[in-house]
């Protein structure tokens, strides 16, 4: 618990921190506002209430998820600024388990992502029910809960590879680089490839996209959330190797 509280501190004194999450919130409520007043305009008068909060909920996380980059950019930050400084090595003097300093930085960043997706979906669902009052949306009906989970669970899996990934390369730009080409550009090379959909199904993006009602389903709802909890368990343990690995 004193190493998470640790981390906390170092993390909420940090600038980059407020300002990832700021930028990452307010571009995302921007979004959210324009596309969910957009996709509710089109609506037929037909919408069933269960229908109408079906689709506020979709439209507030395909805002959510737009958040997941720079929160990712926190992570490989969170990471990289204290190896590029030298501080890492006072953080070690401290708490010498490696693994133990990785898992307190991903719990931090866990909550984080977290209340940044809350920032975003809270404010952006009661715009949209805001929006969509003609339609007499109902609260939350159970169908919605895959959405809000894979949502969530995306933001988090964006931030927690970004810190996996400063871990391992220990290089911020290095990091980022390779942050942005597993989450935005592996997705479209992999589709001029002949097993294209099938590499997708692997990757972090396609499951999101399903979770969230953007893309077909091509997967069961479990084998979804499990290939996306993948890209931040795999990625940390990997993360918690190299650490053990270079240290003295």
């Amino acid at each position: 618990m004193n190493t998470i509280t640790a981390e906390w501190i170092k993390l909420r004194t940090l600038r980059s921190t407020w300002w990832a999450i700021g930028i990452g919130v307010i571009i995302s409520l921007a979004l959210t506002a324009l596309g969910a007043s957009t996709v509710i305009s089109r609506w037929s008068p037909g919408q069933t209430p269960d229908q109408a909060a079906m689709g506020i909920v979709v439209a507030v996380y395909v805002g959510v998820i737009l958040a997941q980059l720079p929160l990712g950019m926190l992570g490989t930050m969170t990471i990289t600024t204290e190896h590029a400084s030298g501080m890492i090595n006072v953080t070690f003097i401290a708490m010498p388990s490696r693994t133990r300093v990785l898992l307190a930085k991903a719990s931090v960043l866990s909550g984080a992502a977290i209340i940044a997706s809350l920032l975003i979906a809270v404010p952006g669902y009661l715009f949209g029910r805001f929006v969509a009052a003609d339609f007499h949306p109902s609260l939350l009906p159970p169908q919605v809960w895959p959405v809000i989970g894979g949502g969530t669970l995306m933001i988090v899996v964006t931030t927690l590879l970004g810190l996996a990934l400063g871990a391992i390369l220990r290089n911020g730009a290095v990091a980022t680089a390779a942050l942005v080409a597993i989450v935005l550009m592996l997705p479209f090379a992999a589709r001029m490839l002949p097993w294209g959909e099938v590499i997708n199904q692997f990757l972090p993006t396609y499951p999101a996209l399903q979770l969230i009602k953007q893309a077909p389903n091509i997967m069961p709802t479990w084998a979804a959330f499990t290939v996306l909890a993948g890209w931040a368990v795999v990625p940390l343990m990997i993360g918690a190797i190299a650490g053990r690995r270079s240290s003295p």
